[in-house]
């Protein structure tokens, strides 16, 4: 049976996959949201003077789309991007006037007038300590493209473009790899052994999250250090920002630690060369070149970013160098409580399958399972009762 703590870089890749699964919006919260937006379109779809004849789709947008969300920081509420896709063609319309409709509608109903606010070109739903939906309305941009879509300014003037779905597919194609990676095989290969198995073994632990690629598993890292960054610094770098550099400069890499590696050093490296040419380093929509994602940055909003990028890579840097010696790495990227769970969770649940002395001994521990006999041997089945303790040192075997 394969065993990961005979596999360094295996067990370091897993590490890295639990530390991002534990980032992801649990399915409870994803379903609320699901059903919270799902009402809305009912309201709207009900309404006798604007909507009623328009044929209405409304949908998520942003890190739920492409499955790279990430839990807020300090128990915030998480922010759903939603846009209410009119399939009409802007030019018949205002975008005051599709902005007031929203709004009209929403204020009549009585729950959702108590929790309405106006944004500049959007409605934010405030679902209070859970979440928040930002509802952006916007219209079909064309005749023959139902995806591309135009979306009010944010002084209600004029259109500008977007095609949020387009932007999804675009990032999930990046994403795929046709010959599958590090630990989809893993999870395969450990499937057939303990299928093979001609022995009484404990239940196949969940595997499920190792399906998500390299690529969706780094941008959840990269954002997670990106909220830790920017919790006391102002001009906060965009979710957006970091998933189109990270989808831009994806090299179809098999690991989420060699993607992350990659990508780090191309972001920097093409930043350094915009300085040098004597431009201003411009972050595109890849499925509208009329999109502009640094069009309203500042100096201010340059050098924000630009100290971030050189930040995580020299924390990454150095942590390539003592990945095997120290935990401590870990928590200054991902945190200490994150870190720790993830690292109990990995003991826990394959130490059960290895032979790895060490790992055997810690999972025990981690178990409330372990005895130590007479010579200090830790098992499962005789000796005194060990009690709990914990060690975050890092990834722990070679």
């Amino acid at each position: 049976m394969l065993d990961i703590f005979d596999n360094y870089e295996l067990q370091r890749e897993e590490l890295l996959a639990r530390i991002a699964h534990e980032l992801e919006l649990d399915q409870s919260r994803k379903e609320r949201m699901e059903q919270a937006y799902g009402k809305v379109l009912e309201v709207l779809k009900k309404d006798e003077i604007f909507f009623k004849d328009l044929e209405l789709e409304l949908y998520a947008q942003g890190s739920i789309r492409i499955h790279t969300t990430v839990k807020p920081i300090n128990r915030e509420d998480f922010d759903l991007d939603a846009v209410l896709h009119i399939y009409d063609l802007y030019n018949k319309y205002d975008p005051v006037k599709i902005y007031n409709a929203l709004v009209r509608v929403l204020e009549q109903d009585p729950y959702y007038k108590t929790i309405l606010k106006k944004k500049d070109r959007c409605v934010r739903l405030d679902f209070k300590n859970d979440f928040h939906i930002d509802i952006l309305p916007g219209c079909m941009a064309e005749v023959d493209n139902r995806e591309r879509i135009a979306i009010p300014e944010k002084k209600l003037k004029d259109w500008s473009s977007g095609n949020p779905k387009g932007y999804g597919n675009w990032f999930l194609d990046k994403s795929k790899l046709e010959n599958g990676f590090l630990l989809e095989s893993f999870s395969k290969s450990f499937s057939n052994s303990f299928i093979k198995a001609d022995v009484d073994a404990e239940p196949l632990p969940d595997t499920q999250f190792y399906e998500k690629t390299p690529l969706q598993r780094s941008v959840q890292l990269v954002k997670r250090y990106r909220d830790i960054y920017f919790q006391d610094r102002e001009n906060r770098v965009s979710s957006i920002v970091i998933t189109t550099l990270m989808g831009r400069f994806y090299g179809k890499e098999e690991t989420i630690y060699e993607t992350i590696d990659s990508c780090l050093a191309k972001i920097k490296s093409s930043y350094n060369k915009a300085l040098e040419d004597g431009k201003r380093f411009k972050i595109y929509n890849p499925v509208d070149d009329k999109e502009d994602f640094t069009d309203s940055w500042t100096d201010d909003n340059y050098r924000s970013f630009y100290s971030f990028i050189e930040d995580l890579y020299a924390k990454w840097e150095y942590l390539k160098k003592n990945f095997e010696k120290s935990g401590e790495k870990y928590v200054s990227l991902f945190g200490e409580k994150l870190y720790k769970s993830s690292i109990q969770a990995q003991l826990k649940e394959l130490s059960k399958f290895s032979k790895n002395k060490a790992a055997l001994a810690s999972g025990l521990i981690l178990n409330n399972e372990a005895k130590t006999d007479r010579v200090g041997n830790v098992n499962k089945d005789y000796g005194v009762k060990n009690t709990a303790h914990h060690n975050y040192g890092g990834a722990y075997f070679n």
